[in-house]
């Protein structure tokens, strides 16, 4: 696996702006700077600070006369702390009191250059694997299917709307792909249902989980782990069909480069891990044929994050050499096997 890019979020005075800027250039190009120059036009500038430390690997608060002199740089840190991700304070001249002495903090001093060897990326991996444990992650819960696929789309939106994009990793039935990507009045919806109508307001919020999760794939790619054998006995048949197609339709869009498939025959159709990149990963402690997945935890730690993603991919890697199949045509080999399961459930249904 190559070395991880970390995001290291910088807290500081527009003051001290011209300081920041050396800063962010020492970073580069083995860590990932984010500061205010990334925030979005017409959205809450406090709401974007707490979404970038939520996202971020490392904080690091600039604290000098003029930063520490408005107390917010105090509660920024307090959430970062409670959030549990890393905090390397970089301070000049006096080291201010309250929860900053309690960390362990580097000195500015008057060549500004002089940091790069404190702000190498092997000291901010070493703070990003301090606090790697899934443990020390905050969670938050969608008691319901359709709380998680509000939250599933808000998630991956909120990605998107930090100016990025990441490669979907993702196991589970047929994943967040098989939901169709038409309107909600397209006739696929009741199709998919067995013939059932669902709310509208339902299928609208699984539209938006899968159409968010898709735009990831198409800039980044996926890595999909599927068992495309789970029969769906509760909706039957032609419901099968529809859910296998909507998967082909999507297979057949996007190219080998973008998606990888491998199989897992033995899967449950409660199994669901999600992760985006190393953005944030969701998972469902138990799911119910025909009322969806329950108890969806979602986590945007992004020091566990790494460890999540390794797991994946050992288990993906194993799926396809069982199947002996290669990660550059694993999209065209499932696709093949798609299409002759839905030409036999066909078959069977004329018959």
């Amino acid at each position: 696996m190559a070395q991880p890019n970390y995001r290291v979020f910088i807290s500081y005075s527009h003051q001290d702006r011209e300081l920041v800027e050396q800063v962010a250039e020492i970073l580069k190009p083995d860590l990932t700077p984010m500061w205010d120059r990334d925030f979005r036009y017409g959205q809450g500038f406090h709401e974007q600070i707490k979404k970038f430390i939520a996202h971020a690997h490392v904080f690091l608060p600039v604290i000098t006369k003029t930063s520490d002199k408005r107390k917010w740089v105090h509660q920024e840190i307090g959430y970062a702390m409670a959030l549990n991700i890393p905090v390397l304070p970089l301070t000049q001249g006096k080291v201010p009191g309250e929860m900053i002495q309690q960390i362990k903090s580097i000195h500015i001093g008057d060549d500004v250059q002089a940091l790069k060897s404190e702000l190498s990326w092997s000291v901010i991996d070493n703070l990003v694997r301090s606090a790697a444990k899934s443990s020390l992650a905050s969670y938050q819960c969608a008691e319901y299917d359709t709380q998680r696929a509000t939250m599933m789309a808000s998630y991956a939106r909120d990605v998107i709307d930090l100016g990025h994009h990441a490669m979907l990793r993702q196991k589970g039935a047929l994943s967040s792909l098989h939901i169709p990507n038409k309107g909600i009045t397209h006739s696929v919806w009741k199709e998919r249902f067995g013939g059932r109508e669902r709310s509208p307001e339902r299928c609208r919020l699984q539209r938006d989980e899968r159409i968010t999760l898709e735009e990831h794939c198409r800039a980044e790619g996926c890595k999909l782990m599927i068992n495309p054998y789970l029969a769906y006995e509760t909706w039957g048949r032609p419901a099968r069909i529809v859910r296998l197609q909507c998967l082909l339709e999507f297979l057949e869009s996007i190219s080998n480069d973008y998606c990888q498939v491998a199989m897992n025959y033995d899967m449950h159709h409660s199994e669901s891990p999600t992760i985006v990149g190393d953005w944030f990963a969701a998972e469902s402690v138990s799911a119910t044929m025909g009322q969806g997945y329950r108890q969806t935890i979602f986590t945007r730690h992004a020091p566990s994050m790494m460890r999540r993603i390794e797991a994946f991919d050992q288990e993906f890697n194993e799926k396809l050499e069982s199947l002996e199949w290669d990660t550059q045509t694993s999209r065209q080999s499932a696709f093949e096997l798609i299409k002759k399961i839905i030409a036999e459930l066909s078959s069977n249904s004329v018959n």
